[in-house]
């Protein structure tokens, strides 16, 4: 098929979980023997930086770019409020990607358009006057649940309030737009449950993330000597499960293993931040999460809140690395907890189970070679691109 794909940042190089998510797709789809065009928008967050990509992806994507300005505006975020849109969707509205939409779509006939996030779905109209195929919104979160989540455990009210308008009106954008798409592809069997439960009454599909194979390293079944944090110190839920974990586990876990050290790695790191905190080392954005990941620790993922799928989680499960996570962190990988990984939600429970990878080898082991056989059972890329493009050509007869 010959299929358009719509991206709300670039997926190479790659960023973040956003990132790697969308370039599988494309890999999948490029393997699968389809003929894909990629079509993004780019940001002071996420530029675009043509020099970086080598030149068999961009002869085999076609890809191109518009450069959009999403910077917080304060004009255009009162304007919201009088006028009751969605802030964060106009962020990613410009008329130069629109036109870059337009005139590819008019030298070329595509089978199937994806968009790639809700922050795309402001060119649906745009994409239906000139193409017939169908129109797949695939779903990296359910975007207002994040928003809710922060309003609630912000401690300012008048923080608290501003957050919560910019949730309702995206759940409000959210809910329009589940409807006016052909078919939604959700990343997670719980996103897919929230969808319908907003009333979504198109057909939803599931594609979780997927690794190839190829890209996995060797096992590493080092004795775990320290804890570490992989994610990007932009987005907020990150910060806050971060500030979670130092606050109020982090001193139980050096109460008992004084020697212990906790590495935290992402991009944009607050200058400072953290640094102060006992056997922190922030190593900031790393050129190969590979190698943090294959190191001999425990990775954490102290989330409070957030939607989707914890990709990090997926990659460091490959190299056979225990996890403990909250429940919402370890959302949408499936397996079980005390097999694949370990969950809990309060911080002496959370404290206990770091402490119990850390002191028991074996413990630790047999957890993370557990995770490693569930990654290549569950979360073989290819494999799962295949069988959603398949579904999808079967469903609408293509």
């Amino acid at each position: 098929m010959r299929i358009l794909q719509l991206c709300h940042k670039p997926p190479r190089p790659s960023k973040d979980g956003g990132c790697r998510a969308m370039d599988a797709m494309t890999r999948g789809m490029i393997q699968a023997g389809h003929h894909v065009k990629v079509l993004t928008i780019a940001t002071d967050k996420h530029p675009w930086l043509p020099e970086e990509l080598d030149e068999a992806y961009r002869s085999e994507t076609r890809i191109e770019a518009a450069t959009l300005d999403t910077r917080l505006n304060r004009i255009d975020a009162l304007s919201s409020i009088i006028t009751g849109d969605s802030y964060n969707i106009n962020r990613f509205y410009a008329p130069a990607f629109e036109g870059l939409l337009i005139e590819a779509l008019k030298r070329e006939v595509f089978d199937l358009v994806i968009f790639e996030s809700l922050f795309t779905a402001p060119y649906l109209n745009a994409v239906r006057s000139y193409c017939d195929g169908p129109m797949v919104l695939r779903a990296h979160n359910v975007e207002h649940l994040i928003w809710e989540q922060l309003a609630r455990e912000s401690s300012v009210l008048s923080k608290r309030i501003y957050l919560q308008h910019l949730a309702d009106r995206l759940k409000a954008f959210e809910v329009n737009a589940l409807q006016d798409f052909d078919a939604i592809v959700a990343i997670t069997e719980e996103d897919k449950r929230h969808f319908e439960s907003l009333g979504c009454l198109c057909p939803i599909f599931e594609l979780p993330f997927g690794l190839d194979s190829e890209e996995i390293p060797p096992e590493s079944s080092d004795q775990a000597d320290h804890v570490f944090h992989l994610g990007s110190m932009d987005w907020r839920p990150n910060i806050q499960g971060v500030e979670w974990f130092l606050d109020e586990v982090w001193s139980e876990v050096l109460n008992e293993v004084p020697t212990t050290e906790l590495r935290l790695a992402g991009r944009n790191f607050p200058e400072n931040s953290f640094s102060g905190a006992p056997r922190v080392s922030v190593l900031g954005e790393v050129s190969n999460a590979w190698e943090v990941m294959s190191a001999s620790g425990v990775m954490i993922i102290p989330l409070q809140s957030g939607s989707g799928m914890r990709i990090k989680a997926i990659e460091a499960m490959a190299v056979g690395r225990p996890i403990v996570s909250t429940k919402i962190g370890i959302e949408g990988i499936g397996g079980k907890a005390d097999v694949h990984y370990l969950i809990a939600d309060d911080a002496a429970g959370f404290a206990k189970h770091v402490i119990h990878l850390l002191q028991n080898g074996s413990m630790a082991k047999r957890i993370g070679n557990e995770a490693r056989q569930l990654v290549f059972e569950k979360f073989e890329n290819n494999r799962l691109v295949r069988d959603l493009i398949g579904s999808l050509e079967q469903h609408f007869e293509l």
